[in-house]
């Protein structure tokens, strides 16, 4: 999985379980879980598999079999992902041994290369099948595949090969080979083709690797039962807008089925209106808005889901799909935390898995949730609360979450260990601490009147207008109020630039949005000054990003080269909103009534901004 990185004005970003565990569906208390959610997407049905598909040693279909759950497995216990740190066979024994006890089958991996964690693995598979014939564990094997000049200062070439990818191609058929009663699925990139992923490569790239495993099936060099596709995000597969190629459809023709990957709990920030509490629900409970908020979230996964099989459809082919990522992270500390979205805890992540998984199981689906332990070298190196860390259903320190309990309540880790520790029941196997930690999703703004005065004043001579927060977009810049000012200091002295650029504004918690209407004719009114000599955009903003009910539009004038000019005193600016409007702006929903932006080339400078009022 990738860290999605959106931002307000640009794109910059984002396994997984099936169905049910054995005879055992991972459950805590079965009366705290959500109820079954009721929403309107329903998938085309599930074609049986045909021809040579993957299959368990005893013969049964093992893809969309809930006998046989997966999940997404990284091996690595420490903070940093180095070889001196790839855990040792008899380590991997040990979560081999855990999953096993959780009814766990099938494990998806992503690289063949750069680290031995993968070749420990299967070498750990297999010392445990020959140990014990009661084992039994199956392998999607991930080939990691990125475009030229990738983790490289140059600029990705995404028509062209890095050269790595042979060698992971070529890594891959030799394990194949080695390991034919454990690996049954190839998945030939992650996440490779989405346009946010940094590394992403064109369709006609994964296709040519696809091919390459085919044509070995085909030769008999590997098996001709070994399932081959490539795991992408649901808009890779959808073929919306460039996505559309021919090379995409030919991709869909090349691989066996269609592996997807949905994470609402992303989109709880980023496209939240299927995540914050309606009006009609925000005089219930907590956990009663909690538990409705987290069916809309299997909605929102579900209608994903149902572009990616739509558009494989329309072209008249016919394939399975499956869930090759999904996932709810159960803390953190930004974003998706308590001064976000509100979405990371141990309940939602519960409630999310057993509700994917009875839908996948219904369906037909193997489901790999992301992930079976806690990765601490995930996520932003110095932030042991970044929500990348913690996606696993087992921690760190061998605390199983609330969503594996039933587990520990069973019986079924008893004997067991990992790094010396018990696997125990996390917050003290107390379900109250649980709950506690339960943050109710943020509501849904509910717009009011206009108003009638003639002015709209951001920051006056009395601060900054109640309930505005100045906010550096994802650590891009830094924006704070000193003195009745918003000062922003850009990067790299603020932050660090990105490669769409930086950003930061004033914005209304919970991405909520005031009504301006009556202000479309009027004028933006600031006094400006500033240090920094390169080229930015202010402005204000309507709606949010890649939001369907509340479309963002970003209204901006450019100051500096070609531009107005920024100056060392103070100067006083009345620009037309009709000059500052791009599109169609709502302006019952103006979510950021100030906001700065520009390019990655910026040069550490100070912009100081009083008295912004909007005039009608």
């Amino acid at each position: 999985m990738m860290n999605k990185l959106f931002k307000s004005v640009v794109v910059a970003s984002l396994s997984v379980l099936m169905a049910a565990c054995g005879d055992d569906a991972i459950s805590g208390d079965a009366s705290q879980a959500a109820p079954t959610p009721e929403g309107s997407t329903t998938l085309s049905p599930q074609p049986a598999p045909t021809g040579n598909f993957p299959t368990a040693r005893n013969g049964d279909v093992l893809l969309g079999n809930s006998d046989y759950p997966a999940i997404s497995y990284g091996a690595f216990r420490s903070t940093e992902r180095a070889e001196e740190f790839v855990p040792s066979v008899a380590e991997l024994k040990e979560d081999l041994r855990i999953l096993q006890a959780m009814g766990i089958k099938v494990l998806r991996t992503y690289n063949t290369q750069g680290f031995s964690d993968t070749a420990n693995l299967l070498i750990a598979i297999d010392e445990l099948m020959a140990e014990d014939s009661s084992f039994e564990m199956y392998v999607m094997l991930g080939v990691w595949i990125d475009a030229l000049n990738s983790w490289t200062d140059m600029e990705t070439v995404p028509t062209e090969n890095n050269p790595a990818n042979y060698d992971e191609v070529a890594k891959a058929l030799e394990m194949v080979s080695s390991y034919p009663e454990i690996i049954k699925v190839i998945a030939v990139g992650n996440e490779a083709m989405v346009h946010w992923a940094p590394y992403h490569v064109a369709p006609s790239i994964i296709l040519e690797h696809v091919n390459t495993f085919q044509q070995k099936k085909a030769d008999g060099e590997i098996p001709e039962d070994v399932w081959v596709t490539t795991s992408d995000n649901f808009a890779s597969w959808a073929g919306e807008g460039d996505y559309n190629n021919p090379d995409l459809v030919t991709l869909i023709q090349a691989v066996d089925y269609i592996s997807v990957h949905v994470y609402p709990f992303h989109d709880t920030h980023y496209d939240n209106s299927f995540w914050l509490v309606p009006e009609d629900e925000q005089g219930l409970d907590v956990q009663q808005q909690v538990d409705l908020a987290m069916q809309r979230a299997q909605e929102h996964a579900l209608a994903q889901l149902k572009k990616a099989q739509d558009f494989m459809l329309a072209q008249g082919i016919e394939k399975q799909l499956h869930i090759g990522e999904t996932g709810w992270s159960s803390e953190t500390n930004v974003l998706y935390g308590a001064d976000g979205s509100k979405a990371a805890d141990e309940y939602k992540q519960k409630v999310y898995f057993d509700n994917l998984t009875a839908w996948a199981e219904e369906f037909g689906a193997s489901l790999f949730f992301f992930q079976a332990f806690d990765e601490p070298w995930k996520g932003a190196p110095d932030n042991e609360g970044d929500s990348e860390k913690h996606f696993g259903l087992i921690d760190i320190d061998g605390n199983a979450k609330y969503v594996v309990w039933g587990y520990v309540d069973q019986g079924a880790f008893d004997g067991l260990t990992r790094g010396g520790m018990s696997i125990m029941k996390s917050h003290g196997g107390v379900e109250q601490n649980v709950m506690d930690t339960v943050l109710a999703p943020n509501f849904a703004p509910v717009v009011g009147a206009p108003t009638d005065d003639d002015s709209y004043a951001v920051i006056s001579s009395s601060g900054l207008r109640e309930g505005l927060l100045p906010i550096g977009w994802e650590e891009t810049a830094f924006l704070g109020e000193e003195n009745n000012v918003l000062v922003l200091t850009t990067a790299p002295n603020g932050g660090t630039a990105k490669d769409w650029g930086w950003g930061a504004g004033v914005v209304f918690p919970g991405q909520a949005g005031d009504n301006l209407s009556g202000f479309e004719s009027g004028t933006l009114n600031f006094e400006i000054k500033g240090t920094t000599q390169s080229t930015f955009n202010i402005g204000f903003q309507t709606g949010l990003y890649d939001n369907a009910t509340r479309p963002q539009t970003n209204n901006f004038v450019v100051f500096g080269s070609g531009g107005r000019q920024l100056t060392s005193d103070w100067v006083a600016h009345s620009i037309d909103i009709s000059e500052l409007s791009q599109g169609n702006p709502d302006f019952s929903d103006v979510t950021s009534p100030f906001y700065f932006s520009g390019s990655a080339d910026i040069d550490g400078g100070v912009v100081e901004v009083r008295n912004i009022t909007f005039s009608k």
